[in-house]
């Protein structure tokens, strides 16, 4: 039971209390650092001593985040005489012990105490590792038993918590001297909505992305799968950023679906000697697991509710790699240390960066014999409902794209497989029988291949973040046209004649640049290029911009100015400056950007930004019609009489004005 796990961690957290006591205080350590954990350390302190005292760290699973803090913390200087402690945060009692173990071998000369639970820290102790349920809860007396004057430095372990209240009442506590300084580190420094943790950190010092990492062969690499299955997810309404738990396991947990996974592992997994399975509730992670064993391979799910003795026998037969196969939901995705796990089957759909991005990190870890960690990512149909986070959308690609086994490391596979998907609408090629067999039992098909033309769909208007009509589907809507603004007046002639609102709001949402926008925001963005999104504003005009180099979304702003002796239609910008968001998705930096705008934004003019806005139907005026012309877009007069819409010609002069003129060309020479 978890209250016996929870037992056997505080005797064994004791035990270390205990030896941590009889060491002898020796006061340095050959403890050995990689360099880029030296480079973490150096920037932090340069930071700090520019007066930076609330720091953040971006670093995956896997990077030795905890080997890093343990060695910081001896490196900190001290404010006052008397400001020498450090307190450690985590959520977890694994965490805490973990890193009580870690500091003791990198600072074997410091007294480390955890506080959690009936154990009570020595306040005497160099070193207080807490529990944050403990110290956090409103009203805890144990949080007064601590001297702030006595600390020099917070810090924080899994830091995407920290924005949590119960986080911030212990930081305040502490920070009321004006001396402290605040660290925290996770692999996910994202918060749901797309933007920073204002208010716990004031920048993240220093970051390094996943695959860098990989090819720095600090990390395991990744061989990538995604594989489509018939699971519906577009009525699944969502809780704390994510699916629904019961309502997800309903659409999940099916005979069918649990078949299909198992057949993904026989198929593609084959040699594979350590698979960890992702489940979204303890009814799923058992039936998943007696499906495995029904298909004769050996496999265990392991829960919160598992007694102790057999959670720890699963654990070291999965370690020794004896249990080939281990099924868990919510157990192993913080705070496990299981290098040799060599693949990872995503059988768990989240909305979540953070979580998603968590679990593919527990097969990074460097192991011997290891070559690299297949992530086999189950992506179910999200045909109205972008949110649910896959590894294509975290590289950046497509989010239909059916991903052909592909290292992560090989830029031009990945990207041609893109290109292919969104140019042309293929399918990676040379498919195995097995894989054949495979998808005849998934519905391994595209969500937007070509479907008839129906008037009824046709003349109705788009919902405010609906799926796009068969009618636009049916022309080709993809990247190929989309993403060149000269295209769409060839494209507009193929939608058929209907009622006037229905066919302007189609032209609008074939004109905004991407099919995926009108189901990320009820705001009018287009999409610029492949990788850089806009969305204007009276006054100023936001972007979305995605680093190729670690494939996170910025977001920017520039603003409008006014200047006297200038043509009012003539528009000048400021430089762009950062909005201090940065996401790992596009649909989680669009949802930060447009949480930006319903805060400072007043309500009328947030619906004249809105799809639907009565203004978008309007003819063009004779100004857009000059703009046009000046960007050599010679589009016959008679198209304007067909009622094109006014924000039709708006949305394909911002394109054609912000557009980056040589990657549209490289664009360009793809699709042919």
């Amino acid at each position: 039971m978890y209250i016996s796990y929870a037992l056997r961690l505080r005797a064994q957290s004791r035990t270390i209390s205990k030896a941590l006591q009889q060491q002898p205080r020796r006061h340095q350590t050959t403890h050995t650092l990689r360099p880029y954990q030296n480079e973490c350390i150096d920037q932090c302190l340069s930071k700090l001593s520019a007066g930076i005292r609330r720091q953040a760290v971006s670093l995956p699973v896997g990077s030795g985040k905890t080997v890093i803090f343990s060695s910081l913390l001896q490196r900190i200087p001290n404010p006052t005489p008397q400001a020498t402690k450090t307190l450690v945060l985590a959520h977890r009692e694994e965490l805490l012990v973990q890193a009580a173990q870690q500091i003791h071998r990198a600072a074997p000369h410091l007294v480390v105490e955890i506080d959690q639970g009936a154990r009570v820290a020595n306040p005497a102790a160099d070193v207080i590792i807490a529990s944050v349920p403990t110290l956090g809860r409103r009203g805890s007396e144990r949080l007064q038993r601590h001297d702030p004057r006595r600390f020099k430095c917070v810090i924080i372990d899994e830091a995407h918590h920290a924005a949590a209240e119960s986080y911030a009442r212990i930081v305040e506590y502490f920070d009321c001297t004006g001396h402290l300084f605040v660290w925290g580190c996770s692999a996910t420094l994202y918060r749901a909505d797309g933007l920073r943790l204002t208010g716990v950190f004031d920048e993240i010092t220093f970051q390094r992305h996943f695959v860098q990492m990989i090819k720095d062969r600090w990390l395991a690499s990744l061989r990538l799968v995604t594989v489509r299955t018939g699971g519906r997810l577009e009525d699944i309404r969502s809780y704390a950023g994510d699916f629904a738990p019961g309502a997800l396991s309903s659409a999940v947990n099916t005979e069918e679906r649990n078949v299909a996974v198992v057949k993904a592992h026989q198929t593609l997994a084959a040699g594979r000697r350590s698979t960890l399975v992702f489940a979204v509730d303890v009814r799923h992670a058992k039936d998943l697991a007696l499906a495995f064993v029904r298909f004769g391979v050996p496999a265990a799910a392991v829960l919160g509710t598992t007694p102790v003795a057999e959670r720890e026998r699963l654990l070291a037969e999965f370690r020794a790699g004896t249990l080939g196969v281990l099924v868990n939901c919510g157990i192993l995705t913080e705070g496990t240390d299981i290098p040799n796990i060599d693949c990872i089957m995503m059988a768990r759909p989240t909305k979540s960066a953070v979580l998603f991005q968590q679990m593919i990190g527990r097969g990074m870890r460097l192991f011997p014999g290891k070559a690299d960690c297949l992530v086999v990512d189950f992506v179910d149909s999200f045909k109205r409902d972008l949110t649910q986070v896959t590894v294509p959308t975290l590289l950046g690609l497509d989010p239909a794209l059916v991903l052909k086994e592909t290292d992560i490391l090989d830029a031009d596979a990945l990207d041609k497989q893109n290109r292919d998907f969104v140019f042309h609408g293929l399918e990676p090629e040379a498919v195995s029988e097995d894989e054949r067999e495979l998808s005849g039992i998934m519905e391994n098909q595209r969500v937007f291949e070509q479907n008839e033309v129906h008037a009824t769909d046709a003349g109705e208007p788009l919902a405010l973040g609906g799926e796009l009509p068969d009618s636009l589907e049916a022309i080709g809507f993809r990247a190929k046209e989309q993403l060149d603004p000269l295209s769409f007046f060839t494209l507009q002639g193929q939608i058929p004649d209907t009622a006037h609102v229905g066919r302007c709001q189609q032209l609008d949402a074939l004109s905004c640049g991407s099919r995926n926008l009108r189901r990320l925001s009820c705001f009018s963005w287009v999409c610029i290029s492949y990788d850089r999104y806009l969305l204007s504003q009276s006054s100023n005009l936001f972007f979305l911009t995605r680093d190729p180099k670690t494939n996170l979304w910025q977001g920017t702003k520039r603003r409008r100015l006014v200047v006297a002796g200038v043509e009012s239609r003539k528009f000048l910008y400021s430089v762009e400056k950062p909005l201090g968001l940065v996401s790992p998705t596009l649909d989680h930096a669009v949802h930060g950007v447009d949480s930006i705008m319903r805060a400072t934004v007043q309500r009328y003019q947030l619906d004249t930004l809105k799809w639907t806005a009565a203004w978008r139907a309007l003819p063009p005026t004779e100004a857009q019609i000059g703009a046009l012309a000046r960007l050599g877009l010679r589009v016959p007069r008679a198209e304007y009489n067909n009622a094109l819409p006014r924000s039709v010609v708006g949305k394909v002069v911002q394109r054609k004005s912000f557009e980056p003129r040589e990657r549209l060309v490289g664009l360009r020479e793809g699709a042919r």
